[in-house]
């Protein structure tokens, strides 16, 4: 787990910021006597805040020990200029302060991945870090512009000092895709026929976590129809041969549970063979579902469209009615993203949206696999797993995180990835039928009746706050059982709750229309592919500035991280904001754009992965004391803020704190050698 300096969202007080536009929720600047921080930067900093007559906010990554978040008040001079590109803007900018990024040249190692502007007539610009040309996995920068030009906020993850680096591999990439084909044939079973599906070695520098940057290849070996499904990852050191890293990058949901079916559904289909098909264009974006009749197969080798030859009769032999669910559920989560989102398909641009029923024997699972969705009939935990809206809003939504954001899979940004797909399954669960078990998943399928997550109360086998965060070398760094930590964070932040592990409140939430486009806004733009949950955070206030959030709801945003201890600090007071009616501005409100994001190649990533009926109100009782919470990956330095007398965290717990259990597991394999 990578531990970061975080100092922004960490201390609410006015002394925090020499410039009151800033907010309330912007952080301390790093000072000389922490960690990582050098007099060039300090210099570099001062000089940038002269130059542009702003107050800056800077964050620094403790690890990488260069800045992970660089905003200033959106006042003054815009940087980009009418007819200038985005990233010749961004390259010079980053250039003329690279000394704050710790950067040699930013022209050669800034090489531009995305550029579009959005619905928000905001511009929005990604990078990928190389060196001399080789790109360095997890190293990436993103900057972003308000509708006048003028510099938001720039993210970072940038790995400094491997200028010297010796690019020159000991091995070639042939040998390395022979090292990756073996590794994964010793590794899984049944996977000899799928071999031939693995993508030539890519030369990467590869620098995550606290390993030195290494030369190496990198090899996508595709196994997604073996015994055990998998798309397997594999590092392998180029000068020794050595395998440093493999993960399997299989998107997939597996737990124990229970739900009952039966329900009559509506669906379109199309005329096709001697009768008709599952095919769908209701929505814009192609829904087709497949039938794997038992095998492990998928649309590409060998599973076939369902087929009937009356418009009555669907999907009635083993594992009836799979289907027919997976169908009407695709439409459900296509049409809520188009709807609610303006995002035509997982792509943004209606592309196919593709599932298979009835894979495997007995199969106990679901996953992404990069090109679409696959289900289990179930086995011993539970029935068909297409029967969940939850389930198959969460696959979906894998497929979305995989061509914007690109979050990684392993430890905080794997466990970021998987809460991200919950939080959505959670809304699209609404969206549908709003009930008391919006924020559960998976009780319509598992046997035993229970949800398998719950974001509402994570209950005893799952994480509410830092303090109970799992250190694991198990589950990618524990990705299924942490990301819980995030997903309570957007209960407390769309219904307002308390946090059972540091009792602080949230006393009011943003609503399921705000908190929806919230979350949203904030993967498809703002995650980079190492997103923390700090960086999440960061990623969250940036959006509802963007969405043009009151100081209020952003109080909301900012202490619904701080109940869950990932930012420290007491909460600012707070009102319900249904007392003003606000509406959330900009397209990313409505159906006015397809979300697409363009990158430089013109193709998509390859296969690599309301208020409840009964809401509970909160006690009207006066603020008590401060009370902090704690960081438990990295905790905030205070930067000698002090805590205004009016700030409040802590009101008395309410009476009936919500009770479930909620879960989404994955199947997915990671060796670090």
């Amino acid at each position: 787990m990578r531990k970061f300096a975080f100092f922004a969202l960490a201390i609410v007080s006015s002394g925090c910021s020499a410039d009151p536009q800033l907010g309330s929720n912007e952080p301390a600047t790093p000072r000389l006597t922490d960690p990582g921080v050098t007099p060039a930067q300090v210099q570099a900093f001062g000089r940038l805040q002269a130059d542009t007559g702003m107050t800056w906010a800077w964050s620094q990554q403790a690890t990488l020990a260069t800045p992970m978040h660089l905003s200033a008040p959106r006042t003054g001079k815009g940087v980009l200029t009418a007819g200038a590109r985005a990233d010749h803007a961004t390259v010079a900018f980053v250039g003329q302060y690279k000394d704050l990024f710790k950067m040699r040249d930013a022209a050669t190692e800034l090489a531009v991945t995305t550029s579009e502007v959005d619905a928000l007539a905001m511009t929005h610009v990604r990078f990928q870090q190389v060196t001399h040309g080789v790109p360095v996995v997890g190293a990436e920068l993103a900057a972003h512009y308000d509708g006048e030009g003028r510099m938001a906020s720039i993210l970072a993850n940038y790995v400094s000092g491997i200028g010297d680096l010796n690019l020159e591999p000991s091995i070639t990439a042939k040998a390395a895709k022979d090292i990756a084909l073996a590794e994964v044939a010793a590794y899984s079973k049944d996977v000899d026929e799928n071999l031939r599906h693995a993508s030539d070695g890519n030369l990467v520098v590869f620098a995550l976590g606290s390993r030195a940057p290494t030369l190496a290849y990198q090899v996508t070996v595709r196994a997604v129809y073996g015994n055990e499904p998998a798309v397997w990852v594999t590092t392998i050191d180029a000068k020794t041969g050595k395998v440093i890293d493999r993960y399997n990058d299989l998107q997939t949901i597996e737990a124990t549970g229970k739900g009952v079916l039966g329900d009559v559904r509506k669906f379109e289909v199309a005329a096709g063979g001697s009768g008709y098909v599952m095919r769908d264009t209701s929505t814009g974006t192609p829904i087709m579902t497949y039938s794997a009749g038992g095998k492990a197969a998928g649309p590409d080798s060998g599973a076939t469209l369902v087929t009937s030859p009356t418009l009555a009769s669907w999907d009635t032999g083993l594992g009836a009615g799979a289907a027919v669910d997976a169908h009407t559920n695709s439409n459900t989560v296509a049409a809520y993203y188009l709807k609610v989102h303006g995002r035509k398909g997982i792509d943004g641009v209606g592309g196919a949206l593709l599932s298979t029923v009835h894979y495997g024997k007995a199969y106990d699972n679901a996953f992404w696999d990069g090109t679409g969705m696959t289900y289990g009939d179930g086995g011993q935990d539970f029935i068909p797993l297409s029967a969940s809206l939850a389930v198959a809003g969460h696959e979906i939504s894998h497929g979305i995180t995989q061509l914007t954001s690109k979050l990684g899979p392993n430890n905080q940004q794997g466990a970021t990835n998987e809460a991200w797909s919950d939080i959505m399954g959670a809304y699209i669960k609404h969206s549908k039928t709003p009930s008391d078990k919006d924020w559960s998943t998976g009780e319509e399928i598992a046997k035993s009746g229970l949800p398998l997550r719950d974001a509402k109360t994570p209950g005893a086998r799952y994480p509410a706050h830092m303090s109970q965060y799992s250190t694991t070398q198990t589950d990618q760094g524990g990705i299924h059982t942490n990301c819980t930590i995030v997903s309570h964070t957007a209960y407390l932040m769309t219904m307002g709750g308390i946090n059972s592990v540091s009792k602080t409140a949230v006393p009011f939430g943003l609503g399921w229309d705000k908190a929806e486009k919230l979350w949203f806004r904030a993967n498809t733009k703002y995650f980079l592919t190492t997103t923390d949950f700090a960086q999440a955070a960061q990623a969250t206030m940036q959006a509802a500035k963007d969405l043009a959030f009151t100081e209020n709801e952003q109080n909301i945003v900012d202490c619904a991280w701080k109940a869950t201890g990932v930012v420290t600090g007491a909460c600012s007071p707070m009102v319900d904001p249904k007392a003003v009616a606000v509406p959330v501005g900009g397209p990313d409100a409505g159906a006015t754009s397809n979300g697409a994001v363009a990158d430089n190649t013109g193709k998509s990533p390859t296969d690599a992965k309301h208020s409840i009926a009964a809401a509970e109100a909160p006690e009207t009782t006066p603020p008590a004391a401060p009370r902090r919470s704690t960081l438990g990956a990295g905790s905030s330095s205070g930067a000698g803020c002090s805590v205004p007398s009016g700030a409040a965290n802590g009101f008395s717990p309410w009476a009936g704190l919500f009770a479930a259990v909620f879960g989404i597991a994955a199947v997915r394999r990671r060796k670090r050698a």
